[in-house]
């Protein structure tokens, strides 16, 4: 019983442990905006379009931009072409760049361009089947790319990049929504949270599965939003949740899908920043443009913020009597060795819920031995035995 009720307080502290770091970078050098979109490949960031300014009309833009993350340098690029947009997305295919859809006020568009960097160029794409989008964001799994609910129909569509054409996979079982989160990790893709057609906010989150071209429902996210964004960094989703609650509408969480919840992670160390464009570049997080929350008001923003997730194998011991050393082994596998000579230990790892993942008995001796690779990322906890003592390690992977 003693046990139990320590791997309760351990995993109970576990939360919110190797979070990540937020860091100001330079900022855009057009003007602040929110409804813009944003994307990113291994090397570079693309962000543009939007609205200026909440009230009055023809405050929509169509002004483009390049990020280079090694140097920190931004670019104007050739404006977008489909004309002045707000509530546009963006979308990343391997390295190419692609925006599209949106509204140049109260209406969806079907366009889809890609930019060529290389050229300096915009090349359009078939339209999207339907009635077409905007303020809505999909997903990208391997060269295909999916973007639903329609409005009224919950159709869901996908657009593979290598033939360039268009198909219709199954509906999206939850409600109807619009600025909706999405991002896509280890094959699968998710959707949620997001502002109902005809009112109300959703917290729920469903995951994709293109093999089986099935929606499932999983943990939905708390406090709800319609003003958030997602990506995933590393095959970990991220969220920046702007919904309100003890958070202020500024606290970033990580999705644990070994465990089926979300962590939260670390807070915007600034002033709250809503309808920003959430994205990747390589293996760091971004935030650009959105309404800055202030005490004169809201105001448009051209902030670059990058996060940068925990490490990716964090095993700090919270009590080592045998002197343990956690080490990951290139192969993800996990290598523990000891100071002190051990007569009969037992080695347990456990998942953030407390599910036993694996268990291993050595004989007498110093510690030196391997562990399987973890089966995801996500928390856990690596428990060494022996006789009336116990080791433990709180670890962190991202696999």
């Amino acid at each position: 019983m003693r046990f139990i009720l320590t791997l309760g307080v351990l995993f109970s502290a576990l939360v919110g442990f190797s979070q990540a770091t937020w860091q100001q970078l330079d900022s855009v050098p057009g003007p602040g905006r929110f409804w813009a979109a944003a994307t990113g490949n291994s090397t570079h960031g693309f962000a543009g379009c939007g609205r200026l300014q909440f009230s009055g009309v023809n405050n929509q833009v169509n002004d483009m931009y390049q990020y280079e993350a090694a140097t920190g340098v931004w670019t104007q690029i050739p404006d977008y072409p489909g004309g002045v947009r707000e509530g546009i997305t963006a979308f990343t295919i391997g390295e190419r760049i692609f925006f599209a859809f949106g509204s140049p006020f109260i209406q969806f568009t079907k366009n889809v361009y890609e930019y060529l960097p290389a050229e300096g160029t915009w090349e359009q794409k078939p339209d999207v089947p339907g009635i077409g989008f905007g303020f809505s964001h999909g997903f990208v799994i391997d060269d295909t790319f999916y973007i639903g609910p329609e409005n009224g129909t919950n159709n869901v569509y996908a657009f593979n990049a290598t033939t360039e054409t268009w198909s219709q996979v199954a509906s999206f079982p939850g409600g109807d929504r619009r600025a909706q989160c999405t991002f896509s990790a280890n094959g699968k893709g998710y959707l949620g949270m997001g502002m109902g057609v005809f009112g109300g906010v959703f917290g729920d989150w469903w995951q994709y599965d293109p093999v089986s071209d099935e929606w499932t429902e999983i943990a939905s996210i708390f406090p709800n939003a319609d003003q958030a964004g997602a990506t995933a960094v590393g095959d970990v989703g991220f969220v920046y949740n702007t919904g309100g609650g003890s958070f202020g509408g500024k606290q970033l969480f990580q999705y644990d899908a070994s465990n089926n919840q979300w962590i939260p992670d670390a807070l915007l160390p600034a002033d709250r920043i809503a309808n920003g464009s959430v994205f990747t570049i390589g293996e760091k997080g971004y935030l650009v443009f959105g309404e800055q929350t202030t005490s004169g008001g809201n105001l448009p923003s051209n902030q670059l913020w990058e996060f940068t997730p925990g490490a990716d194998f964090v095993g700090e011991a919270l009590n080592n009597p045998f002197g343990i050393d956690v080490q990951l082994l290139p192969n993800g596998e996990t290598r523990l060795t000891s100071k002190t000579m051990l007569s009969n230990p037992e080695i347990s790892v456990y998942g953030l819920n407390g599910k036993l993942i694996s268990n291993k008995k050595l004989g007498s001796g110093y510690l030196n031995c391997t562990l399987d690779a973890f089966p995801s990322s996500g928390l856990f906890l690596v428990v060494v035995q022996d006789g009336s003592q116990m080791s433990t390690h709180r670890v962190v992977s991202t696999k």
